[in-house]
């Protein structure tokens, strides 16, 4: 990346969903990087184009655009002689659907080729996934073993090789197959990643195949501003189908409408990292083109092993975009190596007319729209939406404080905690949920710009690896990517012993400091979204604890301070992942309280990992107790006490052992005994943690009924 960072072109400013800025003097319609981002979503996994082509067509509605029987979609323009053919293939590397358990999670298996490299696998562990099914998207997540009980294992997960397609296990939101049938998820449906596209520095942009995907759309462009009279003989603009299983879709278009005088073929195989350096990769054979091209040895050949066209005999011109973390969710290219493809093909044809616009974007939305649990909802995706790792908490206050009653009067105190006391009484109960998050800070910065992560709060690294980044500067947020260890493509090993670094556009420390990044306090997370993946269940990083302030927050929505025969005290605390700070600051003035009950996550076992022996507390059964963790063990009467509390107020409740920690720690150093409530998460310390609004709801119930509780 080196080489890259001292040759970044940096455009006039543009935001995503804005870019005519940036398009103006350039190869580009306004709108294409928009476009291109959207078309980046789509699944497109070889043998089950048709998101992608579809798309296509939605940009070209005027065109005489014709789908063959194996998907391929081709342009003709003019008649007679000489006939030329510009092509691009639709398709990406992707998974299938191969088995449906009784207890809901599905299995798949890679489909084709095209999953390079000994990590490409690993990359899609512990992340939201895509089903493709034949009546619309269902989101899912990649399952992972939770982080808190690493330290639990005979082998730890760190220190094992690789992760592999076999171990994969998907999580739909579902309990059963027959919930699965319902979701319309059948046998073979394809899956890919969820994909997060990001634009970086209005110079590149990051993404899953992205440079197929911006080979499809120049292509796109090219087909928009061209016409018949621009055409001495015949065009086919063609984009093709099954080149990762088997080839058969270029071999088609060129039976069908060939023979050819010149076949331009975009070449995914063609690699270099020298990105943003105005050179495109070529395999030598150049047609009728002027240029800086870079030869070098396609990965793979050309011709597929099922083909029957020699294809070495046919006049054929590839050529392909340099790249940096090719074959990764974060594959990268530049905007102007892409404007150079599709001015190497104007000049092919040559033309010299800019691309006309395309139609208006139109905004990827998946989600299906559920009508229970809608308070819920919203009060834990509202603070899920806030970034705050720890020690950077002041987005989830902020969205604290505003949701708070209109007769609450909270306090901030001195290292950021909201404390919010009420009601009246001799005994005082205390309640403390942490604002902060798992995520990294800015440790150093490298002198050509790279940024050194260190981590805040405990994890498994690798889920972060190869994947896009948001770096939480003094004044904005600027998108990045994490990037992949140096040797991603032959690494063994499951965790990288070197820290985590990120790229976000910068070619030196001094760029990467004006534009606000402080080492040691700029933090650095990955962009997150509270996905609804069933009518109870939902996933997204950081449920760990925004659920439990959410839950503090809608307690209070029925609750009349001045009714109350106890003083309570609420606390949204900060920096629990980091150690405590916040609950060990308040404990010291709360050292007379009578009980502090910690809401935090219980950490569950009920995934489908079979190693580990305890913390098998069910999602939507109800609240946790939690009665012993690995630094504390609750008293049989405090744990009978609550108990019968929620079988009085018919709440239900379950109780167990698990891995980990809660505020509750800083209260004990006073006496205060701790009574940890909780709801059962799975894939803790993960971007897909996942909670059950039953579980919530019961949780709230629990809190009101000790809240009000007057024995």
């Amino acid at each position: 990346m080196n080489h890259l960072k001292s040759f970044i072109f940096f455009i006039s400013a543009l935001t995503l969903g804005s870019q005519s800025s940036w398009a103006q003097n350039t190869a580009f319609s306004t709108n294409f990087v928009d476009h291109l981002v959207e078309f980046s979503k789509k699944s497109s996994v070889t043998g089950r184009e048709k998101q992608a082509t579809a798309y296509i067509q939605s940009l070209l509605p005027d065109a005489d655009i014709k789908t063959d029987k194996l998907g391929n979609l081709v342009m003709t323009i003019g008649s007679g002689q000489p006939k030329k053919l510009i092509t691009a293939p639709l398709d990406e590397p992707g998974y299938v659907v191969s088995q449906i358990q009784p207890d809901g999670y599905l299995r798949i298996n890679p489909v084709g080729f095209g999953h390079s490299g000994n990590l490409y696998h690993q990359f899609l562990q512990g992340h939201e996934v895509a089903i493709s099914t034949a009546s619309g998207t269902v989101t899912g997540v990649s399952t992972v073993p939770s982080a808190h009980f690493e330290g639990l294992r005979i082998i730890p997960k760190r220190m094992e090789s690789a992760f592999k397609w076999q171990e994969i296990f998907l999580d739909v939101g579902v309990s059963s197959a027959a919930e699965i049938s319902v979701k319309g998820i059948q046998l073979l449906d394809p899956v890919t990643l969820n994909k997060k596209i990001s634009t970086i520095n209005n110079s590149f942009i990051a993404g899953p195949s992205i440079k197929a995907k911006a080979a499809a759309m120049s292509l796109a462009a090219i087909a928009n501003s061209i016409t018949k009279k621009d055409i001495d003989g015949t065009l086919v603009i063609a984009w093709s189908t099954l080149e990762l299983i088997n080839g058969k879709g270029i071999e088609a278009i060129i039976n069908q409408h060939g023979p050819f005088d010149e076949i331009h073929r975009f070449n995914r195989f063609l690699e270099s990292d020298k990105i943003a350096e105005q050179v495109l990769l070529s395999n030598g054979s150049e047609i009728n083109s002027t240029g800086n091209y870079l030869k070098v040895t396609p990965r793979t050949s050309f011709r597929h092993p099922a083909s029957t066209i020699y294809f070495e005999k046919l006049p054929i011109s590839e050529v392909g975009l340099p790249s940096s973390y090719e074959n990764s969710p974060v594959e990268m290219v530049a905007f102007t190596d892409i404007e150079n493809l599709i001015r190497h093909w104007q000049a092919v044809l040559k033309i010299n007319r800019e691309s006309s616009e395309f139609p208006s974007v139109k905004q990827t939305l998946n989600q299906p729209i559920y009508d229970s649990w809608s308070k819920e909802h919203e009060a834990v995706s509202q603070l899920v939406g806030q970034y705050g790792v720890s020690g950077d908490e002041e987005k989830v206050r902020e969205q604290i404080l505003k949701n708070l009653p209109v007769w609450a009067k909270p306090k901030i105190d001195s290292v950021g905690n909201i404390i919010l006391k009420f009601g009246r009484g001799v005994e005082e109960v205390v309640f403390v949920a942490h604002m902060d998050e798992t995520g990294y800070a800015v440790d150093d910065i490298r002198e050509d710009g790279t940024l050194i992560l260190k981590n805040r709060g405990g994890m498994h690294q690798w889920l972060w690896e190869a994947q896009p980044a948001m770096v939480h500067a003094k004044r904005q947020s600027i998108q990045g990517v994490f990037e992949p260890r140096s040797d991603y493509m032959k690494a063994i090993e499951r965790a990288s012993a070197n820290p985590l670094t990120v790229f976000a556009g910068f070619t030196t420390k001094e760029e990467a400091q004006d534009a606000g990044i402080i080492i040691g306090l700029t933090t650095v997370t990955m962009p997150k979204e509270m996905i609804r993946l069933s009518e109870n269940r939902a996933a997204a990083r950081g449920f760990d604890d925004r659920l439990g302030c959410a839950a503090l927050l809608m307690s209070l929505n029925e609750i009349n301070p001045d009714a109350l025969n106890q003083r309570v005290t609420y606390i949204w605390s900060v920096e629990e992942e980091t150690g405590l700070i916040g609950s060990s600051f308040a404990a010291k003035n709360l050292s007379e309280a009578t009980t502090v009950y910690p809401i935090d996550t219980y950490v569950s076992s009920d995934d489908p990992y079979t190693e580990e022996t305890f913390a098998n507390c069910p999602l939507g059964e109800g609240a946790v107790i939690r009665v012993l963790e690995s630094i504390s063990f609750m008293s049989r009467e405090n744990l009978n006490r609550t108990q019968i509390l929620a079988e009085k107020n018919e709440i239900d409740v379950q109780y167990g052992m698990t891995a980990g920690g809660t505020d509750g720690q800083a209260f004990l150093g006073y006496g205060v005994p701790s009574i940890p409530l909780s709801w059962p998460g799975r894939y803790s310390h993960s971007p897909v943690e996942i909670m059950d609004y039953r579980d919530m709801n019961s949780l709230v119930s629990l809190i009101q009924a000790i809240v009000k509780d007057s024995d």
